[in-house]
């Protein structure tokens, strides 16, 4: 568990040179300051549960095309009677369902939990997307369908609708994980005056690097009106739709199903940044990332609590790049352990918890209680294999100030050190299977080249975005190439969180980056740029890997392992040949944090 006083004492005397003081005035009816606490995964004493229930209704909120969505509310109840007091509502819009999730209630089993915050005075919501489940009008790209101009708009309708209610402060929040947490950041790009928080989960700046992680991009079937398996899909959501309250109600879902029948499941196979959806004739990447807009994200007043876990691809990137590109004046970034939106494995294995956090953040943005949130260090975040009570740190800013960026060198032998090899050599592999990847995973391929150091003699603390620079020659036009960090102890057992990074050897080329991409290298990732590889040459590809927070014990060795893929994963007998030597110094930089 973690260390309540542990916790408030990192926080008030690691951050003193940055802050004027730990705790708020404490206002006139507030418990003793003694009494209350609030630094990350504690607070106490500011915003005690005052209501023991909730009850739930179900509406439509009409658009300004007329299109209605479909809404679930759950506002508080003390001894089984409504609340009549107005609090925030905090929403969330999802293309999940708004009711159920995974068999459980979504308002209480979706990753934000958010269902807890009413007994803390908030009122609840979850919308469905336009165009699924009991919602009318048309859907494109299913969980990706909020980024369709129509439907871009719809998160300040919602939200400015939920303002002018009689149970509502005016002050709105959004919750919500993935793709959940996508539509936060579509409601940052118009800017509703009453959004005054989000917490976006494990959402994305930049759409192309999370689905189509370093250009690797995967088959995807377009799926038109009336085609398979996209009609299937629809008929499946709207099979597991729920009507609103009503007389009404099952005639509305009756009528909003029919016009589902107009959905785009799918947006087809776009491989390049700059690729034409041949289902929708959009540019599809330009559409639906954030960074598109960052003018308006740039100028929002909005609380913005950027959240991702360690142990997810693809989007683990994106929560690092927002904290990093909107207003420091209103962003915060949370990261946690465990795979992606799990944060009940987080609170069951740490005793950290999510909800604390949200209570926290939007008891500042949203009720105006001084509880200090704004003013501790922007960053909290989780380091691997430290003792437990200090496993969440903080820092003011990302990267961390202290990091240390030290070049390991790829050398003949298969030894990885901080020495560059006297010697040109190149050790030659075969291209091997595609590793397994799912939406937010990669698994270690199975072949490929290892690196390796010696035992350590400390330990080694990496956090930060290691950036991998590889010289290779083969006679093959392209490859994937993907990096993997392991931490390899005494007995040979070997762990890795997710600790990678992948490219498309075609799209190598780098280019100015449009938002703040941290000094690392920007691919462009378009048709027009890349290029194969020229055969029988050496060529050098440089690219990041996915940030991250690990301490490799003493007595411990790292080992990074290098593997090429045939793009088509057809080709497992090609020879690449990755190159070492002072012409050509393949090479892994690691942002090493000095001892603590």
């Amino acid at each position: 568990m973690i260390s309540t006083n542990l916790i408030a004492l990192m926080t008030c005397v690691g951050a003193a040179a940055l802050l004027t003081a730990c705790s708020p005035p404490a206002p006139s009816d507030a418990p003793p300051e003694s009494a209350r606490q609030s630094s990350p995964g504690v607070y106490q004493g500011y915003s005690e549960a005052r209501f023991d229930g909730h009850e739930r209704s179900s509406f439509y909120i009409p658009m300004r095309d007329g299109t209605r969505l479909a809404a679930d509310l759950f506002r508080p109840t003390l001894n089984g009677e409504l609340v009549d007091e107005p609090f925030p509502v905090v929403w969330m819009h999802s293309p999940y369902n708004r009711r159920t999730f995974r068999g459980e209630p979504a308002a209480s089993a979706y990753p934000g939990y958010a269902l807890q915050l009413v007994e803390h005075g908030y009122n609840v919501a979850i919308v469905d997307f336009r165009g699924l489940y009991a919602s009318f009008g048309t859907n494109i790209g299913f969980n990706r369908g909020e980024w369709v101009e129509a439907a871009r708009w719809d998160a300040y309708d919602v939200t400015e609708w939920f303002a002018d209610q009689p149970y509502s402060n005016g002050n709105i929040g959004m919750w919500g994980c993935s793709a959940t947490g996508g539509s936060q950041m579509q409601a940052l790009t118009v800017a509703p005056p009453s959004l005054k928080a989000v917490v976006p989960m494990s959402a994305e700046l930049d759409a192309y690097a999370f689905a189509v992680n370093g250009g690797v991009a995967r088959q995807r079937p377009i799926a038109p009106p009336g085609a398979t398996p996209g009609r299937n899909m629809v008929q499946l959501r709207d099979s597991q739709a729920v009507a609103v309250d009503g007389p009404d109600g099952e005639a509305d879902l009756a009528a909003a199903k029919a016009e589902h029948s107009g959905n785009i499941d799918t947006v087809g196979y776009v491989p390049d940044r700059d690729s034409i959806s041949e289902a929708t004739g959009l540019e599809w990447w330009d559409v639906s990332s954030s960074h598109t807009y960052l003018d308006t994200l740039q100028a929002n007043e909005i609380g913005v609590l950027s959240v991702a876990n360690w142990e997810e691809a693809g989007t683990r990137h994106g929560p690092f790049f927002t904290f990093n590109n909107l207003n420091p004046e209103f962003t915060k970034l949370l990261v946690g352990p465990a795979t992606h939106c799990d944060w009940t494995t987080v609170k069951n294995d740490t005793g950290f918890d999510l909800v604390t956090e949200e209570l926290r953040f939007y008891d500042y943005w949203l009720k105006d209680i001084e509880n200090n949130v704004m003013s501790e260090p922007a960053v909290t975040y989780y380091t691997y294999n430290v003792d437990e009570d200090g496993a969440f740190r903080q820092s003011e800013v990302w990267p961390l100030a202290e990091e240390v960026r030290t070049t390991y060198y790829l050398s003949p032998d298969l030894s990885l050190g901080t020495t560059q090899t006297p010697d040109t050599a190149g050790i030659t592999t075969t291209l091997s299977a595609p590793p397994a990847t799912e939406t937010v995973t990669t698994s270690p391929p199975e072949d490929g080249v290892l690196f390796e150091t010696g035992a350590l003699e400390s330990a080694m603390e990496v956090t930060g975005h290691p950036l991998v620079k590889l010289w290779i020659e083969t006679e093959v036009p392209d490859a994937d190439v993907t990096a993997f960090l392991f931490d390899i102890a005494p007995d040979g057992t070997e762990t890795t969180y997710q600790m990678l990074g992948r490219i498309r050897a075609s799209h190598r080329a780098i280019s100015d980056a449009p938002y703040d991409h941290l000094g690392l290298p920007w691919h462009s990732f378009t048709s027009e740029d890349a290029a194969p590889l020229p055969a029988g040459m050496p060529v050098e590809i440089v690219f990041d890997m996915l940030p991250m927070s690990y301490e490799f014990p003493a007595g411990h060795s790292i080992r990074l392992q290098v593997s090429f893929a045939d793009p088509a994963g057809e080709d497992t007998t090609s020879p690449v040949s990755v190159l070492t030597g002072p012409d050509t110094p393949s090479q892994i930089e690691l942002p090493i944090i000095p001892a603590r």
